[in-house]
């Protein structure tokens, strides 16, 4: 009886001591390597591409939403993409000629632009080309 006692209390401490070991080994490692991870060496790196790549992104949506004079003295402006959009569905909606799409353009780039760009109010030929696009929806 001694002996079968004996090989059950020998198997417990067996299964004891293994698994304290195993413990004693994860704690060794949690002590070791978890704390102690170094700062990623591009860091910086990383933080400056991300300021500069914010600023680029917001200089181009600046460029599409806002109306802005490019060259005054050949009367090239930069204008809005919904805008530009609202003119061309008008310009093909009235089928315009080639002459036509002219004047649609040099009615939306007319001499109040830079009041336009100042107060951010559409032009008139804008207008007219809001109403017709809205009229045919």
């Amino acid at each position: 009886m001694s002996a079968s006692k004996v090989s059950q209390s020998n198997s417990l401490l067996s299964f004891l001591g293994s698994l304290g070991a195993i413990l004693i080994f994860a704690l060794i490692l949690l002590i070791a390597y978890l704390p102690n991870r170094p700062a990623p060496v591009d860091a910086q790196v990383v933080a400056d591409r991300q300021v500069k790549a914010d600023e680029a992104r917001a200089a181009g949506i600046k460029k599409l939403t806002n109306l802005e004079v490019v060259n005054a003295e050949t009367g090239t402006a930069r204008i809005p993409i919904e805008n530009a959009k609202l003119l061309t569905i008008a310009s093909y909606q009235s089928e315009p000629l080639v002459s036509d799409v002219a004047e649609v353009i040099e009615a939306a780039l007319a001499p109040p632009i830079e009041a336009a760009v100042a107060e951010d109010t559409p032009s008139p030929a804008l207008e007219a080309a809001e109403a017709t696009a809205h009229g045919a929806e």
